[in-house]
């Protein structure tokens, strides 16, 4: 599962075992309730195995998390 996480502290895609919508948003939630915004993608790496990898137009993501808003978004492609 690929995830793109977006923020004015930098944009990152991070790779990991599949989550499904309704529980990437319970995680978000918490996360950004505990560590914020600046310390989210850290700490989601770390506490769900995820892996950042590099940036690319060519990679299909799952879901896009926006932390200036605090959505959860599944691109069409």
């Amino acid at each position: 599962m690929l995830i793109e996480i977006e923020s004015v502290y930098g944009d990152k895609i991070v790779h990991g075992k599949h989550i499904k919508q309704d529980e990437l948003k319970k995680i978000v939630k918490n996360l950004i309730s505990t560590v914020g915004e600046e310390n989210f993608t850290t700490a989601f790496c770390l506490r769900y195995d995820y892996q950042e990898v590099a940036c690319s137009q060519d990679i299909i993501i799952d879901y896009v998390i926006d932390l200036d808003t605090h959505l959860i978004l599944k691109p069409k492609y």
